[in-house]
């Protein structure tokens, strides 16, 4: 099956079992906002098909999401469009594979707009500039929406955050690990739940997995 399938298959809603999960993915303005490829009119396609009874269609659409919202660690305004969606799917028990959902956004989670290096990068902000401005594009303004973007996938990420703590203990450890990063991005949850970080790394038999635990709790010990 080829991407252009996948979303065709999945593009009504009859596509799929009645998911209350859904029930607000029409609502989204999909046209208006932009996934890594431009205008994100495949995504709510591709949300739908998490919930499809084809395993393989599951993953594929999983992998397409992590392509075109969360692009190489670089998240846009329809990531923060999806992300509500995604925690809806995540706390339902109709949802399947929802390990997946959890890793997806706890990625999203220490994801970063376009462009957010060229604050603390001159020689890079400085190219940029020039290549946007073959286009009549402003640098500026790209970063502006792009703190923008940022700014409500962390307001969405944060106000559910409770939501992928039991992911601390999930079976994959590719998921604990990524949920114990997306929580430590928050160091006020960190601080509150210290206590269970530290009985997630006494249990935490993947040495890679206790490293990033270990050192989520050190950053929150220093004064």
């Amino acid at each position: 099956m080829t991407f252009d399938e996948l979303v065709a298959l999945y593009q009504s809603p009859a596509s799929v079992p009645p998911h209350p999960a859904l029930s607000g993915l029409d609502l989204v303005q999909w046209t208006t906002v932009h996934d890594a490829y431009g205008p994100a009119t495949s995504v709510p396609s591709l949300i739908r098909a998490l919930t499809a009874t084809e395993s393989i269609h599951r993953g594929y659409a999983i992998e397409a999401l992590f392509q075109r919202i969360w692009h190489q660690g670089t998240v846009y305004s329809a990531t923060a469009a999806a992300v509500p969606i995604l925690f809806d799917l995540l706390e339902s028990e109709a949802t399947p594979d929802r390990p997946a959902v959890a890793i997806l956004l706890a990625e999203i989670a220490d994801g970063a707009p376009p462009f957010k290096s060229c604050e603390t990068n001159p020689h890079e902000a400085e190219k940029w500039r020039e290549i946007l401005r073959k286009s009549n594009r402003s640098l500026d303004a790209e970063m502006d929406e792009g703190r923008r973007i940022g700014a409500a996938i962390r307001k969405g990420i944060y106000e559910r955050l409770d939501a992928l703590y039991p992911y601390l203990r999930d079976s994959n450890p590719e998921v604990r690990r990524s949920v114990a990063i997306a929580i430590g991005n928050f160091p006020d949850v960190v601080d509150r739940v210290l206590q269970d970080l530290k009985a997630a790394l006494e249990e935490e038999p993947e040495g890679y997995v206790r490293e990033a635990i270990r050192e989520i709790i050190q950053r929150a010990s220093k004064p």
